[in-house]
């Protein structure tokens, strides 16, 4: 089954089940999809990719929310980016991530923070689902100044 399918059998469930929070993040999700194609042929990694965009946004969202202390918007986003990780691939541990950079930063040679880069290209071509911005730390306190 793939994700689109996966979204509409959601959006039938949710509807049933009258879980407005679920079912307008699956519809916007959905509509994300089309937005890129009309038709809904998209591979399941090219919706991946979209989902971790609009996943990223949520996120900035979230964040804003809470620095302002508005809890009436925080809560519904903390909803959505739940809902939305279902569809993500499960992200990396924050161990496997620093033996992914550690790995990186051997194999390209990097010592000093200048080559942060060449670090993060390296990291994401071993492993695409990491989560970029834990990697960029974890790779910005092994390498020197």
């Amino acid at each position: 089954m793939t994700i689109i399918e996966k979204i509409n059998d959601g959006i039938k469930e949710a509807m049933k089940s009258r879980d407005q929070i679920r079912l307008s993040t699956l519809r916007m999700l959905k509509s994300k999809i089309l937005a890129v194609d009309a038709r809904a042929t998209l591979a399941d990694a090219d919706v991946i990719k979209l989902f971790k965009t609009y996943y990223g946004s949520l996120q900035e969202a979230l964040e804003q929310a809470q620095n302002v202390n508005r809890l009436d918007i925080a809560e519904p986003l903390k909803k959505e980016l739940l809902i939305v990780e279902e569809f993500l691939p499960k992200s990396l541990s924050p161990e496997e991530t620093k033996k992914l950079v550690i790995q990186a930063i051997a194999e390209t040679g990097a010592k000093t923070k200048k080559d942060l880069g060449l670090v993060m290209k390296g990291v994401m071509k071993l492993n695409s689902t990491v989560d970029g911005k834990v990697a960029k730390d974890l790779a910005s306190e092994l390498l020197t100044d």
